[in-house]
């Protein structure tokens, strides 16, 4: 089939690393096709329109499973229509963690109802993948293809962690900073925040400097860190993560969901599930000292993972929609 036309329905405004992958995808799909967005999917007959009057040539992509009843009013008025749902990450652990538990469920049904209904599902990293194996059988498989977030360009130079750490995004969220500032009570690094709307003074620290939202993250993260942190619980691909190794900051995740399939050697790993403090020796100071005294080279350490983010995003997606 020769494609012509590509209808992308999404709900609600999109913004922070969601509109910034979002950008690269219009960007990216209108050097080749006619792109259409619908929003929310409200509009039903723009929606019952798709494909009308074509012979092929025509695909959908939609980014949530809110979308389902939708997409399944799609596929009944248009049978063999190419739908392609793109998981950026794990609705249910999100919803969960904001105690929306009716949201939650939704997404579990209307998850096994998009499996049920012909679609390709896209998913943004390995873990994710494996996850929706595990919830809803080999059957999701089948159709399933992974696209993670990638540059196609060279990374620069990891600078060595001489002790300056940085977080990304906000408390009380799936981002787990209150987690890292409660192992890192030790006072042995400086650590810069970034991404967060206020500064709880329960988590006020001397060694703790909150920078609220900055317009190039990638350039303040150059100037004030060699070492970015990610405890995330949710994500998919963080984005943060390619700006952090733009910068040329190391990273560090831990050994769980989403970071579990993710290329990075264990020394670049720390253990979510470790014990409380004692005597303010966390097990993650410990895998940060490790790493200031052996003088490690995360580059060297992680070839695989740099040869996958430098992999050329664009050929990645027409390899799929083709």
């Amino acid at each position: 089939m020769l494609l012509k036309e590509v209808v992308i329905i999404h709900a609600g405004r999109p913004t922070g690393g969601f509109g910034r992958r979002l950008a690269l995808l219009l960007q990216a799909l209108r050097k080749r096709v006619s792109v259409r967005v619908l929003s929310n999917g409200s509009d039903a007959r723009q929606l019952l329109s798709v494909g009308r009057g074509r012979r092929g040539g025509v695909c959908v992509l939609f980014f949530t499973s809110l979308l389902m009843p939708f997409i399944a009013l799609l596929k009944w008025a248009r049978p063999g229509l190419p739908v392609y749902y793109l998981v950026r990450g794990d609705e249910i652990t999100f919803a969960t963690h904001d105690k929306r538990y009716v949201r939650a469920l939704l997404a579990y049904l209307f998850q096994v109802g998009i499996a049920r209904l012909d679609c390709t599902i896209v998913f943004v990293s390995t873990d994710l993948q494996r996850l929706f194996r595990e919830r809803y059988g080999d059957q999701i498989m089948l159709k399933s293809r992974v696209l993670p977030n990638t540059i196609g360009r060279s990374l620069p130079p990891t600078r060595a962690f001489d002790g300056r750490i940085g977080l990304v995004g906000d408390f009380h969220t799936v981002k787990n900073i209150e987690w890292v500032i409660e192992h890192l009570e030790g006072g042995r690094f400086t650590v810069h925040l970034y991404g967060n709307t206020t500064l709880p003074e329960r988590w006020e620290r001397s060694w703790l400097h909150a920078h609220g939202v900055v317009a190039d993250l990638t350039h303040s993260l150059w100037e004030s860190c060699s070492l970015v942190i990610f405890a995330d619980t949710s994500a998919g691909f963080p984005n943060v993560l390619i700006e952090a190794l733009l910068a040329g900051c190391s990273v560090v995740v831990h050994q769980e969901f989403p970071f579990r399939y993710l290329p990075v050697d264990d020394a670049w790993r720390f253990d979510l599930a470790a014990p409380p403090l004692r005597a303010k020796d966390s097990q993650l100071e410990r895998v940060l000292l490790r790493l200031l005294e052996e003088d490690r080279d995360f580059r060297q350490d992680n070839p695989h993972l740099v040869r996958l983010i430098e992999s050329d995003w664009e050929e990645r997606l027409w390899e799929i929609l083709r």
